[in-house]
């Protein structure tokens, strides 16, 4: 299967770290720079970016003008799926250190890609993902398509312009609700659970530094998850954490519960 994709990469005031991380890890795998988009905000946040990363990636900055990270994700929803004719978008972070199948690292990240968006289309479903956590005591070695969180850090969207729209209202966990959300719109979502993402969380920069620091970041933790408990039912769940509120979706979840 050969599939015309993009890898679709958000950032904010840190291109030091996208290209010692994300960039670099694209790099190994010999993805070309014409399959990567670079999403900024301003044309003035580009000229930082062009000076680090040099002229290659400049022809693929595209300028969104958003604040907060749900305005972001939403931004680039509707962008590729109006503004262009791109079916395949895998969406990354930009400080993604490793994509590991299991403990080793994944051979060839495109045909990892080529593989998840052929399990997704033949399952008659749109989003993918991968596991959120390196540790194997969190991982099998299965593809599932119940209600799983899928991980923003690295996912994919074979896009479905017959489909409506699907958007978010919350900042601190968007994809914990695009996970729901596409879970109710076409009844399922993909994730490798033996293929994980290596990053870290809640990292320098980034996130934090939209919010005006991790303190702030935290702030909106209870408030977004709580939010998301009331308008989700029992799709979802709070938790408390060391690092503060959390969300765990419901894997038994059926949609047929709430009609």
């Amino acid at each position: 299967m050969t599939i015309d994709y993009r890898i679709v990469i958000p950032s904010y005031q840190r291109p030091q770290i996208l290209k010692d991380k994300s960039l670099a890890l694209l790099k190994h795998h010999k993805i070309p720079i014409d399959k990567i988009d670079v999403l900024l905000g301003t044309e003035e946040e580009g000229q930082m970016y062009r000076e680090v990363l040099g002229n290659g990636y400049a022809k693929n900055f595209i300028y969104h003008g958003q604040k907060g990270i749900g305005s972001v994700r939403n931004w680039i929803r509707w962008y590729y799926k109006y503004e262009s004719n791109i079916k395949y978008v895998v969406y990354m972070d930009d400080d993604i250190q490793q994509i590991l199948d299991w403990q080793t690292p994944v051979k060839d990240i495109e045909e990892l890609i080529v593989d998840m968006f052929y399990e997704t289309e033949i399952k008659k479903l749109n989003l993918w993902g991968l596991s959120p956590f390196s540790n194997p005591f969190f991982m099998k070695k299965t593809i599932t398509t119940n209600l799983r969180y899928i991980c923003g850090a690295v996912c994919g969207e074979l896009i479905d312009r017959d489909k409506h729209d699907i958007y978010v209202d919350t900042d601190h966990g968007e994809d914990f609700q695009f996970s729901m959300e596409y879970f109710l719109r076409d009844g399922g979502v993909v994730r490798n659970n033996g293929v994980c993402i290596v990053t870290k969380y809640f990292g320098d920069g980034g996130i934090n530094e939209s919010y005006g620091g991790l303190e702030e970041r935290k702030k909106d933790m209870k408030v977004a998850c709580l939010y998301l408990k009331e308008r989700y039912g029992n799709m979802c769940r709070v938790i408390e954490k060391k690092y503060g509120y959390d969300i765990r979706l419901n894997g038994h979840y059926k949609i047929e519960n709430d009609l």
